[in-house]
């Protein structure tokens, strides 16, 4: 990939970001202050008191600058002359025998796109000959030079900071520890399109293990088996690494948002209630460092019962409601809403919630359950950054940067890709701590609630892309019920085999030059196909609204339990803001920013 092209956005941000959050901090900074980018890659680390090395991950922003997928490089960029120095580690000759030799400064040239390969030895000449007199780095650069058990912050400190002493008492070098960060957090935002490609190429093959596992349900007995099968469905198709630690919960435990013990046996069939238990799988493969995020929930045995596709629906109803106004231009906190409103009136119509929608609404009360945010971006890390407005912490010495809750305060723009995930989940503590605060027991229909106790929990989330008319679904997992009940019935002879290299699939990637090409070596296996359409994954809509306005579902087969096609009417849609809680038994805490 062309680092160059981030590089330059990057550092266009960085030039630009502190007149606009911190203007009164550098109104006197010269424009022409030569300053540099200096940030430091993982290093290899091994398992406490042992020589057993862990797993070895670049770090999200050296990746994003770089691209440099080896342990211990640094690099640093001139942001007056753009040019990017790779510096890379010192290796002992005693280590090659471990190791191997090293890539010479000729093959790291070729490998990567940088300008030129910099000796460590030879940084602090440069910082001196060069008269820089300002380096940013990121927000976390003193607290790691602080734990001097931290192998990174032993690097800095051998081959920058010797010379930094020199340069601070002639008072010449100063270090910015935000802007860089407040740079790579909004540059990361907005995708690339290479890098749309590497997250749809996650997202497809982790929806064929998705629905791998519901076909072979039966072969596994535990929710450890079910996380090992989709792990090895993802590496069969290329992809080793997931994106973070697989959920696979099973009846109450799918009521835990980041369940991931993965350890206790899945209900079976001489169990009471076992017709109505649901295993939540929360998983997501990682593509040449880009992740997805994807959720499905899917009854143990097979076929929903009446009360949990009452459930299921609901959780759908929310999502298709956002989706159907998801573009560019939407603000977060409108979707939220809606999704809370839809919500809401479900519960209400269902006979667990009591009382006027707007007044439950009001009171904070559907929080009982739902108590994460819809969603949030994804990219190279699973809950990506960028799309939180930053400011200092209150503690002057403390040097990192607090952010607000997700799009709080700006539309959804294009290139972004984001998660749409809302939930429903009957989570004991959580619903006591509700019903039990003083005068919110009449809201609640605790005979009703006991008939959907069983259910546990279920969340689906899309990983989706925003484009300027609409969204493009990266997520081709089906999540109709009947959908998944028809995947979980079929034979393992009524899936064709396709090449991996399939047009239907999507699978391309970008060349050093930017152009797409064909990776018909990756992944390199088979995929699984179900034996009919999902429907499209596509929706742009030139109509879209920002506006909470009618919201409707599709009407549920005659034997379902769900309640009929809901309609909400707004005669004024600037005025359809629902209202902030102005109570609740948590402070106003009872939600995370997010899943």
């Amino acid at each position: 990939m062309k680092n160059h092209d981030i590089i330059s956005a990057a550092t266009t941000l960085a030039a630009t970001t502190p007149k606009k959050i911190h203007q009164q901090e550098h109104q006197q900074e010269k424009e022409n202050e030569k300053s540099i980018i200096f940030l430091s890659g993982a290093v290899d680390s091994v398992r406490e008191g042992t020589d057993v090395e862990l797993e070895f991950r670049q770090l999200s922003d050296f990746y994003y600058l770089t691209g440099v997928d080896e342990s211990g490089f640094c690099v640093m960029i001139d942001l007056q002359t753009h040019l990017v120095y790779l510096i890379p580690p010192i290796v002992p000759e005693s280590e090659t025998v471990w190791k191997g030799k090293p890539d010479s400064s000729s093959e790291l040239l070729q490998k990567y796109d940088v300008d030129c390969i910099l000796d460590e030895k030879k940084l602090s000449d440069i910082i001196f000959r060069q008269d820089y007199r300002k380096v940013h780095v990121l927000d976390t650069f003193f607290s790691s030079y602080n734990n001097s058990s931290n192998s990174s912050s032993n690097f800095f400190k051998k081959i920058l900071l010797q010379g930094e002493s020199k340069l601070l008492q002639q008072q010449q070098l100063q270090f910015d520890t935000y802007t860089l960060r407040l740079a790579i957090n909004e540059a990361r935002l907005t995708k690339f399109p290479y890098e749309i490609d590497m997250i749809r190429q996650a997202a497809v093959v982790s929806s064929h293990a998705h629905m791998a596992l519901w076909q072979h349900r039966h072969s596994f007995t535990t929710e450890a088996q079910l996380a090992a099968y989709f792990r090895w469905m993802c590496a069969c198709s290329g992809l080793d690494r997931q994106a973070y630690i697989p959920i696979v919960a099973s009846g109450p435990r799918a009521s835990t948002l980041h369940y991931t013990k993965n350890k206790m046996p899945l209900p079976t069939g001489q169990q009471q209630g076992v017709e109505h238990t649901l295993v939540l799988v929360d998983a997501g493969a990682e593509y040449r460092y880009y992740g997805s995020d994807i959720t499905r929930t899917f009854p143990v045995s097979g076929k929903f019962s009446p009360e949990a596709k009452t459930i299921y629906n609901i959780v759908l109803a929310m999502q298709e409601a956002v989706l159907a106004r998801l573009s560019a231009g939407v603000y977060w906190s409108d979707m939220e809403d809606l999704a809370v409103q839809v919500l809401c009136n479900e519960l209400i119509q269902i006979g667990i919630l009591i009382g006027d929608q707007d007044e439950l609404i009001r009171l904070g009360i559907p929080y009982a359950f739902y108590f994460h945010g819809l969603g949030h971006s994804v990219g190279l890390d699973v809950h990506d950054v960028g799309g939180r407005t930053a400011h200092h912490s209150s503690d002057k010495e403390d040097h990192k940067l607090e952010y607000s809750p997700f799009m709080v305060d700006r539309p959804l723009e294009p290139n972004m890709v984001i998660t749409v995930e809302p939930g429903l989940y009957f989570n004991d503590a959580y619903i006591r701590i509700w019903s039990q605060y003083p005068g919110f027991a009449k809201y609640f229909n605790l005979k009703q609630l006991q008939r959907y106790y069983p259910v546990g929990g279920v969340r689906i989330e899309d990983s989706v892309l925003i484009t300027s008319t609409g969204h493009e679904n990266l997520t081709i997992a089906p999540k109709q019920p009947e959908e998944i009940e028809t995947v979980m019935s079929a034979a393992a002879a009524s899936y064709s085999f396709i090449p991996s290299s399939s047009s239907s699939s999507n699978y391309c990637c970008v060349d050093k030059s930017n152009s797409p090409m064909q990776c018909a070596a990756t992944p390199a296996t088979p995929m699984l196909v179900p034996p009919f359409s999902s429907g499209s994954n596509h929706c742009d809509n030139n109509n879209t609204s920002n506006t909470l306005m009618d919201y409707h579902h599709q009407q549920p087969p005659a034997s379902s339990s769900f309640s009929t096609t809901i309609t909400t009417n707004t005669a004024n849609a600037a005025a359809t803001i629902l209202p902030t809680p102005v109570s609740s038994p948590l402070n106003h805490s009872y939600r995370f920013s997010e899943e």
